[in-house]
């Protein structure tokens, strides 16, 4: 069965599908992980960066006839010169100054026009692109952190609202970072599974349940290293190696056995 991406209501859902979905200005959104490989994704950003190219020759061809129009002389004389011209072809002298100043109005009210509806068009794209690239990141680092689904939605919005959750553009790529204070450009994973384990956070993080220490999104990690549980001892050697390997996973399983990373 297809799930549909926005929806008024539940109501039409199963059960075991509703927990997908999160109220967002009154309508259900499907939480939608890897939106950036999703071919839709691709052919928004490929517009945008079409747009974006029509954009720039416009402006380059309004900056060309400037120049025309602006790199006579300081001393050169258009009505003497247009004077002797149609006089040695036996024609009346037109007001060239006139049509002059009449072709510049018109190029640049046209170009002005056309320039104003690209960039309406490209910062709609742009922003579409963008809210849907900060909900997918978002969504993804938080159930790698261990966040409770249940707290999902309300997660994402005190992260927001934060404000140190940003895209960054280098070289037509966009990339999804947030501000920690030290550093503008952390990854997401890392700044969201810090936050997950300090104090504001440790609420929207899913609880341990059973003898084994878990993870957030309910999978069991048989040998963590961190589990001092029914006395077992910590295993220094394999928390510095996975800390290595990856220090998101790590966090995660640290942060299951109740300990709060340092890293």
């Amino acid at each position: 069965m297809a799930l549909k991406a926005i929806i008024d209501s539940l109501d039409s859902v199963e059960e075991q599908y509703r927990s997908l979905y999160e109220e967002k200005a009154g309508k259900f959104v499907l939480i939608i992980e890897g939106i950036e490989a999703h071919p839709g994704a691709a052919a928004l950003k490929s517009a945008l960066d079409r747009v974006r190219g029509e954009k720039r020759a416009i402006s380059d061809k309004l900056t060309a006839a400037e120049s025309r129009l602006e790199g006579l002389p300081d001393d050169f004389d258009a009505e003497a010169y247009e004077t002797l011209r149609t006089q040695a072809e036996g024609k009346e002298p037109p007001k060239i100054e006139e049509r002059l100043a009449a072709q510049k109005t018109q190029l640049e009210a046209k170009f002005a026009k056309e320039r104003e509806k690209l960039e309406g068009r490209a910062n709609k794209l742009d922003g579409t692109l963008r809210r849907v690239m900060v909900d997918d990141g978002l969504t993804k680092a938080l159930l790698d952190a261990g966040i409770d689904k249940t707290f999902l939605p309300a997660a994402k919005a005190l992260l927001k609202e934060k404000g140190q959750i940003k895209l960054v553009e280098d070289e037509d790529a966009i990339q999804v970072f947030a501000d920690d204070g030290v550093n503008d450009r952390t990854p997401l994973t890392d700044y969201v599974c810090n936050w997950a384990g300090q104090d504001e956070g440790k609420p929207f993080v899913a609880k341990v349940s059973g003898g084994d220490a878990k993870g957030g999104d309910g999978r069991q990690f048989s040998d963590n290293p961190w589990d001092t549980s029914n006395g077992k001892k910590p295993n220094l050697t394999k928390q510095q190696q996975l800390i290595q390997e990856n220090a998101a996973k790590a966090r995660q399983m640290a942060q299951a056995a109740g300990v709060t990373p340092n890293w």
